[in-house]
């Protein structure tokens, strides 16, 4: 069995990379970037490709000889349809047994940019006759690094949108372990998968009082406006194209929230509870 993996140089690619260490006599991932090519064998892939997700041949040519592939498209993309067709056309074209997508939870919401990115390449591997199963995750729990120094430093939990909406999270380690079986087990072909941990959406003034107790100070939810927020340092020289992309979930997670999701599809995937967010910030300050 030959498993293909793009946008393995991510922190998502990295935990799965991890999870399949020696399950799969073929770990290939695909990338554009040289420089990545040590950290990826490090991380578990036997091989790497150069390629770029433009270029339908060069997918092509990574593809052949794997039986699996699975695409985690690169974040906030104003190509990320065409990317992704590219994907699905050249693993059909190289005799790819199934191809697993990397998509998002509720991805019926159309007032985000890349739920509808999402939602309109789901709909090409439904439709390209081949086997396809499509991951749905929600939130990782793991974004509580963008802010990590502020919440740590200053007792602020800062995010651009109410602190009161109801938001489902996912532990990436929860999410790298379930699609990590379905690549090396059979069974879990046309599934689309809602990839929750959480037992119910949790706002974030629920989380910051989670924080409070791992951190044993005081955490406060608080909330900046999101011109001010979209003009902080971090976010300096990105394409003004995926900046715009951004601030649509933002202002969806402002006006709904994100509560979809049910995490026992995950339990079942997974053959165990999932992990609480309470648990998750226990281990999150061990490692810091």
């Amino acid at each position: 069995m030959g498993i293909l993996i793009t946008g393995a140089n991510g922190l998502t690619g990295h935990a799965i990379l991890n999870q399949l260490r020696g399950k799969a006599k073929v770990i290939r991932c695909l990338t554009s970037n040289k420089k990545s090519t040590d950290l990826l064998h490090q991380m578990g892939a036997t091989e790497v490709v150069e390629g770029n997700l433009a270029d339908e041949e060069s997918i092509f040519q990574a593809a052949r000889g794997i039986t699996r592939v699975f695409h985690i498209p690169p974040r906030m993309k104003p190509d990320e349809v065409q990317f992704g067709k590219n994907v699905i056309n050249a693993v059909k074209r190289a005799g790819v047994k199934c191809i697993y997508l990397h998509s998002v939870i509720n991805s019926q919401v159309s007032s985000i940019q890349f739920h509808v990115h999402k939602r309109e390449v789901e709909e090409a591997a439904i439709t390209s006759g081949i086997p396809w199963v499509i991951f749905q995750p929600t939130n990782f729990m793991q974004n509580v690094a963008w802010n990590w120094k502020k919440l740590t430093t200053d007792g602020e939990f800062l995010f651009p949108y109410s602190a009161t909406q109801p938001i489902s999270w996912l532990d990436l380690d929860d999410y790298a372990q379930a699609v990590a079986k379905c690549l090396t087990e059979r069974g879990w072909a046309y599934g689309v998968y809602e990839c929750v941990s959480t037992q119910f959406p949790l706002t974030r003034v629920e989380l910051a009082s989670i924080w409070s107790n791992v951190l044993k100070r005081k955490i406060v939810a608080t909330t900046m406006p999101l011109d001010e927020y979209m003009a902080l340092p971090h976010w300096a020289g990105r394409d003004l194209r995926e900046m715009a992309i951004l601030r649509t979930m933002f202002k969806e997670f402002d006006s709904h929230g994100a509560p979809g999701g049910n995490c026992r599809t995950m339990a079942m995937i997974l053959g165990r509870e999932t992990t609480s967010y309470q648990n998750f910030a226990e281990r999150y300050c061990l490692s810091k």
